[in-house]
């Protein structure tokens, strides 16, 4: 390294152990330019560590939070870097034991299962024949409220009634299916 070398490595820690310094006391523009000036030497710091780009682009994020949660306990009279790396290793260890324990948990197959009919294919039969019992208006509020899931004031007006009405026509409904089921 060339003593010119050294010396800007020297002063730009400088630069960002006062701009730090500022930004504890508020000063947001200094604060601005610190994040600009560390966000390189941070992406590369994190790309080296973490395999998956998107990880290390959501570990940026997440770099950035623990810093800005731990500002207070940046001591300005010391360089920048160790303790901003320190919390780069930090957040970068506890990235690993997350996907290390995600990886122990999940388990991961070419397709989703199909979903088993088996045990509750007779209730679902059981169901549509119930719901053949029921008037047009109250299959049509079951529908709404149940199957699309809809607010009730929604529901009613797409089915062209009150919310009152509504109501009335599911309660009715419920009490057919009961009986029935």
């Amino acid at each position: 390294m060339k003593p010119s070398d050294t010396h800007e490595t020297n002063e730009a820690s400088r630069r960002r152990a006062r701009w730090m310094a500022e930004a504890q006391q508020g000063n947001a523009a200094a604060y601005a330019e610190l994040l600009n000036d560390v966000g390189p030497i941070i992406v590369n710091f994190l790309r080296r560590r973490v395999r998956d780009p998107d990880d290390a682009e959501d570990l940026y994020q997440e770099l950035f939070l623990a810093v800005h949660r731990a500002r207070h306990t940046y001591e300005p009279d010391r360089p920048l870097e160790p303790w901003l790396f320190a919390i780069a290793r930090h957040v970068v260890a506890d990235h690993e034991r997350r996907r290390v324990v995600r990886g122990t948990r999940e388990l991961v197959g070419a397709t989703p299962p199909e979903p088993s009919m088996d045990g509750e294919g007779h209730l679902r039969l059981h169901l549509e024949q119930a719901l053949r019992h029921l008037s047009p208006d109250q299959r049509e509020a079951i529908d709404l409220l149940r199957v699309e899931g809809l607010p009730i004031d929604v529901a009613a007006t797409r089915a062209g009634t009150t919310t009152g009405a509504l109501k009335v026509r599911a309660h009715r409904a419920y009490k057919v299916l009961r009986q029935l089921i």
